[in-house]
């Protein structure tokens, strides 16, 4: 699980950069994203933003995902 330190309009901001970017589009504080296979659900609680790999391909770690994830997000692996 990902968990990133994160106000309001940060997460407002990842939102729009996703969407922009990658064509992920987050509904609401709380659902799920998918892309190339790898399918996460997330939470923002206000202050968090939790990231949890459901789904990915069987040839690639959990950890790997993560870290494409926190490359869409901008914050370091």
């Amino acid at each position: 699980m990902i968990q990133i330190p994160m106000t309001p309009a940060q997460f407002a901001e990842a939102g729009q950069q996703l969407k922009a970017k990658q064509g992920i589009t987050l509904t609401g504080n709380e659902g799920q994203l998918s892309k190339m296979g790898v399918t996460a659900g997330y939470k923002y609680d206000g202050t968090h933003l939790n990231i949890t790999i459901l789904e990915k391909p069987f040839f690639v770690t959990e950890q790997y995902c993560e870290d494409e994830l926190k490359k869409f997000l901008h914050i370091a692996a």
